[in-house]
């Protein structure tokens, strides 16, 4: 293992940084347990007199734990006690790093189900 992969997995274990989840391919089946990153970058873009101000959901994860992230996977963050926290859709995929490590994924919040109202 590289020095580079070492300081890699010391970055997703470090509980400061990675968190707990699991990636459901396609959005279904029982899911892998993985530890991501998450990103959030923005930018304020200029086009002619007018300002955007882009905001962007970003997670990252490692190739060795999800070789190939696709757009439709899920991504439930789990919480410290490992409940459902969060669950996440990827929506897009952004960069691998230059080692072939982790690669970036965009991803959208999945608004949770709205419980069947009986009568």
């Amino acid at each position: 293992m590289s020095a580079f992969a070492m300081a890699i997995d010391a970055t997703f274990e470090d509980p400061n940084h990675g968190e707990d989840a699991i990636w459901r391919s396609g959005g279904t089946g029982p899911g892998l347990p993985v530890r991501i990153l998450r990103l959030s970058p923005e930018a304020i873009v200029g086009l002619g007199d007018q300002r955007y101000d882009l905001n962007a959901m970003l997670i990252s994860v490692r190739l060795s734990e999800v070789p190939e992230p696709a757009k439709g996977d899920q991504v439930d963050i789990l919480d410290e006690m490992g409940a459902l926290f969060e669950t996440l859709q990827v929506t897009g995929l952004a960069r691998i790093d230059v080692r072939r490590l982790v690669r970036t994924c965009e991803v959208s919040p999945l608004a949770p189900d709205e419980p069947d109202d009986e009568p």
